[in-house]
């Protein structure tokens, strides 16, 4: 083999290789040179965590009793507030798997709500909106259903503190489902449907009427032994009329909640 004749077809890719073995030689003495105490320290240093590690347990009993004690005591929260928050139908606006299709259960509620409600309301000087906030085209699905049934409850609920106080105009009830209840990722932790009211009257009686849905009674409006809890208030803005200083206007928004795993 001629050397000189490799050398010269070669030379380039000869001079490049050894000139990255020596600056690798030189690099691997510097380090070892300037970090080598570094090293060995930091290497020290993970033996003795890994070894600690395999010897030792990491928690002991008494830190094992406190995080039970303390799971425990969060879950003892969450219930509290679960009941707190969730709303919670009568028996009359629920489904009732024997009483016959969903559909009917649904018109003989409302049928029943509105004749109720709507002579009550004539008889309290309350105008009311004759459709009650539901929807023209009455819910085919039972998800729905049994959602404008709750939400039929707390207009029932909310027109009832209304007459307590005193009010006489509820204009306008939108019942407005949670808009993700039909999409694909769901309505996550909690739903949502809202009742939106808007009322007009004396300050006074709009006052009386806020007071009484946050109160646990309903402002007297509950009947006797019923079950009643201060309806969830979203959103309430009052504005005094400019033609009118006598008269406000009440625009509000109340949640029907359901959380995630509840009824």
């Amino acid at each position: 083999m001629d050397l000189n004749a490799f050398w010269q077809e070669n030379k380039r890719s000869l001079v490049a290789t050894g000139g990255g073995i020596v600056v690798f030689v030189i690099g691997s003495m510097l380090v070892d040179r300037y970090f080598r105490d570094e090293l060995r320290s930091q290497t020290r240093a993970a033996d003795s965590a890994a070894q600690k590690l395999r010897a030792e347990p990491m928690f002991s009993l008494s830190d094992r009793d406190a995080a039970e004690k303390e799971n425990a005591a969060l879950a003892a929260a969450v219930a509290t507030l679960s009941q707190a928050t969730a709303f919670e139908a009568r028996p009359a606006y629920r489904l009732d798997p024997k009483a016959g299709p969903p559909t009917n259960q649904y018109f003989a509620a409302v049928s029943r709500v509105r004749d109720e409600l709507l002579t009550l309301a004539g008889r309290n000087n309350l105008r009311l909106p004759d459709d009650l906030g539901l929807p023209a085209l009455s819910p085919t699905r039972e998800e729905e259903i049994a959602r404008y049934l709750e939400a039929l409850d707390l207009v029932d609920r909310a027109a009832r503190a209304a007459m307590g106080a005193g009010l006489r105009r509820i204009d306008k009830v939108e019942i407005r489902l949670d808009p993700k209840l039909a999409t694909r990722q769901g309505v996550g932790e909690i739903e949502r449907t809202r009742v939106e009211m808007t009322a007009a009257g004396a300050p006074g009686p709009i006052v009386r009427f806020l007071a009484a849905t946050q109160s646990a009674s309903g402002g007297g409006s509950a009947s006797a032994g019923e079950a009643w809890k201060p309806l969830i208030l979203e959103k309430a803005e009052v504005l005094t009329s400019r033609g009118k200083p006598d008269e406000a206007t009440l625009q509000a928004t109340f949640v029907v909640a359901r959380l995630q795993g509840g009824s």
